[in-house]
C-alpha cells in the first residue's frame, strides 16, 4: 500500500515535483515548462524564511513528490491561516491523495503552527475540490460572484470554505 507523507521539501524534491508538473487545464490552460533556475529561485523564496506568515510543504507518495501545499497568511494573533494545494498531474488525481494531504496539512497547521481556523477557496466549477472540502468538514463561508476568469474566458464564482481545527483530526483514521 502506498503511504502519503506531508513534510517540507528538500530542494531536489522540489525540482522533481516541477519536472513532472502538468497544470490542471481547469485552473490554468497555459503550458508549463520546467526551468531549473526559476524553480531554484522559487525554492529559495518559499523555503528561505523570507515570509514568516507562510509555510510550504510537499506531499510524498512512497517518497516521490506528488503535491505542493502551502499555509498562507498565518495570523498568529487570530490563529488563522489559508491553505493552497497543487497536485503534480492527472496520475495523482481522483485517488484521495489531495484529501489525505490536506488532512495532514490541517494537523500541521494546528500542531506545529498553532492555527485554530483554516480557510481555502476554489472555483465554483471545481467539483473535485468542493467534494474534498465537504469530506473534510469545511463549511462554505462566502461566495464571491464572478471572481475568477477561467481559461475559456468565462467567469466563475470564488467559493471560500472555512474549518475550525480541533482535536477531531487526531481521531481521523491514519494510513497504515
Amino acid at each position: 500500500m502506498e503511504k502519503l507523507t506531508v513534510r517540507p521539501f528538500e530542494e531536489e524534491e522540489y525540482h522533481a515535483f516541477f519536472r513532472g508538473y502538468i497544470p490542471d487545464p481547469m485552473m490554468d490552460a497555459s503550458p508549463f515548462t520546467y526551468n531549473h533556475e526559476q524553480i531554484a529561485c522559487s525554492y529559495r523564496y518559499n523555503h528561505g524564511g523570507f515570509r514568516p506568515d507562510y509555510a510550504h510543504y510537499g506531499a510524498f507518495l512512497d517518497q516521490a513528490p506528488v503535491g505542493s501545499l502551502q499555509l498562507k497568511r498565518m495570523d498568529r494573533e487570530k490563529r488563522s491561516c489559508e491553505f493552497g494545494i497543487i497536485l503534480q498531474n492527472d496520475q495523482v488525481k481522483n485517488r484521495g491523495i489531495g484529501t489525505l494531504a490536506i488532512r495532514q496539512l490541517m494537523e500541521i497547521a494546528r500542531d506545529r503552527h498553532g492555527m485554530e481556523i483554516i480557510t481555502g477557496d476554489t472555483m465554483g466549477s471545481n467539483k473535485r475540490m468542493i467534494r474534498v472540502f465537504e469530506k473534510l468538514g469545511f463549511a462554505l463561508a462566502e461566495t464571491v460572484p464572478n471572481a475568477f476568469e477561467r481559461s475559456d474566458g468565462k467567469r466563475d464564482d470564488r467559493l471560500v470554505y472555512r474549518k475550525k481545527l480541533t482535536e477531531e483530526t487526531a481521531s481521523w483514521p491514519k494510513q497504515s
